[in-house]
């Protein structure tokens, strides 16, 4: 049997059980997300949120909803929350701009900076791509009992907290 392993996150250490049947669990949740990679055919998904308009590509989606949640907002400051180099950020953000879903407002606090915020396009654009999601889960889940759709929102947001804790 392995020896317990040793974690350390935000919340002090953890140990994980060593038992094969964890182990098993854990190998069928890697199993589980490797299907998903392959099974969601991310790009024919993509064309179907690009068919909504807007002409964003598949990186524009998760920029405008990190704007919406977090707006206004300094670019940097979106960079870091969500992970990625200022540079990439500020060429989505301009190309977002451009297409007139994005605006740049006047920082109060540093006149040299600015936040940025959706337009009412953005908001518009957001909106609908967030129903195009709810349909197409609707369309996924169709054959899921509510209890079943309830259980994974409850274990997704779970694992995405113990996700963020370690990463």
């Amino acid at each position: 049997m392995l020896a317990p392993r040793k974690y350390v996150c935000d919340n002090g250490p953890v140990t994980s059980d060593p038992s094969p049947e964890r182990s098993r669990a854990l190998g069928r949740v890697e199993e589980a997300f490797a299907a998903f990679a392959t099974e969601a055919k991310p790009g024919r998904f993509h064309q179907r949120m690009a068919s909504l308009g807007g002409g964003i590509d598949h990186s524009g989606f998760p920029m405008l909803r990190w704007i919406a949640a977090w707006g206004p907002v300094r670019v940097t400051d979106l960079a870091e929350r969500a992970g990625l180099d200022a540079s990439t950020v500020s060429r989505r953000v301009n190309d977002l701009q451009e297409k007139g879903l994005v605006a740049r407002a006047a920082d109060l606090e540093d006149q040299r900076a600015s936040r940025l915020e959706l337009t009412e396009q953005g908001r518009a654009l957001l909106a609908a791509m967030r129903e195009a999601h709810l349909r197409l889960l609707e369309e996924a889940l169709a054959q899921w009992p509510v209890v079943d759709i309830q259980l994974l929102a409850d274990l997704l947001h779970r694992f995405t907290g113990a996700l963020g804790r370690v990463v």
